[in-house]
C-alpha cells in the first residue's frame, strides 16, 4: 500500500469521479478502432494514466501521445503504460499546447473544466483540426446543469456519493477549493458548440450528474465540412 498512487487514495482521482470506471470505459470505448491497427491517439489530461493504460491495453499497436501539464501524471502515465511502444508524453498548457497531427482520435480527460467558453470553443477548433476525416474526439469533462436548480442538485448529489465513498471532509473542502476555478458549460450548449465547428455524429455517450462523455467526428466527406470559419462571438451569442 505504500506505493498506492495518489488518485487511489481517499480523496483522489477515482473516488472524486462517481462511477469512475464506467465514466472513464465510455470514453475509452469511443475509440472504435481495430485492435490491430495502428491508430495516432491523443490523451489530453489523463487521470494519472489511467486512460493511456486502457487505450494501450485495448490497442496495443496505438501509437500514443500524453499531453498533461503535470510532470507527475505524465510520469504516472509511463508507469501504468508498462512495455507499450509507440508513447511520447509532453508538457504543456492544454490552452496553447500544439497538438500532434494528423490525429485519429483525441481523448480528453477533465481537462477544460477551467477554461472559459472562449477557451472551451478554442479547443474543441484546434482538435477538429487536427483529426483526421473519419478521426474522434471524445471529450470526457464536467458539465453544468441545464438551469441553476438542475446545477444545485447535480452538486448535492455528488457530495452525496463521494462522502458514500469514503471521501474525509478535508478531502471534500480540498476538491471544492480546486473547483473554485471551474466555468462549466451546460451539456447543450457543448454539443451546439462542436455541431457548429463541423463535428458530425455529435453525442452524448454517457452522463452522470456532472460527468459525461461526449463525442464527434471530423466528416469523411469533404462537401459536409463548413467552408465558412467558425466566429466565436456569434457562437457565444447563441448561448
Amino acid at each position: 500500500m505504500a506505493d498506492m498512487l495518489e488518485d487511489e487514495k481517499p480523496g483522489g482521482q477515482q473516488h472524486l469521479v462517481p462511477v469512475f470506471d464506467d465514466f472513464l470505459g465510455a470514453a475509452v470505448q469511443q475509440l472504435r478502432f481495430d485492435p490491430s491497427g495502428t491508430p495516432d491517439v491523443t490523451v489530453l489530461g489523463d487521470a494519472e494514466g489511467l486512460a493511456t493504460a486502457r487505450i494501450a491495453a485495448r490497442l496495443p499497436q496505438a501509437v500514443i501521445a500524453v499531453i498533461d501539464p503535470s510532470q507527475g501524471a505524465l510520469d504516472a502515465a509511463r508507469k501504468r503504460a508498462g512495455e507499450h511502444t509507440g508513447l511520447t508524453f509532453q508538457t504543456g498548457d492544454l490552452r496553447r499546447a500544439r497538438l500532434p497531427k494528423p490525429a485519429d482520435a483525441v481523448l480528453s480527460l477533465l481537462a477544460t473544466q477551467a477554461f472559459t467558453a472562449e477557451e472551451k470553443i478554442d479547443f474543441y477548433s484546434r482538435t477538429y483540426q487536427t483529426l483526421r476525416p473519419g478521426g474522434v474526439l471524445v471529450h470526457a469533462t464536467r458539465v453544468a446543469g441545464e438551469d441553476e436548480v438542475l446545477h444545485q442538485r447535480q452538486h448535492w448529489a455528488w457530495l452525496s456519493d463521494i462522502r458514500a465513498r469514503g471521501v474525509s471532509e478535508p478531502g471534500i473542502a480540498a476538491a471544492l477549493d480546486e473547483m473554485q476555478a471551474d466555468q462549466l458549460s451546460p451539456l447543450s450548449v457543448h454539443l451546439d458548440w462542436m455541431r457548429q465547428i463541423g463535428f458530425t455524429h455529435v453525442d452524448c455517450s454517457f452522463r452522470r450528474g456532472m460527468f459525461a462523455v461526449l463525442s464527434g467526428e471530423m466528416p469523411r466527406n469533404p462537401a459536409e465540412r463548413p467552408r465558412n470559419l467558425f466566429s466565436v462571438g456569434r457562437m457565444l451569442k447563441r448561448r
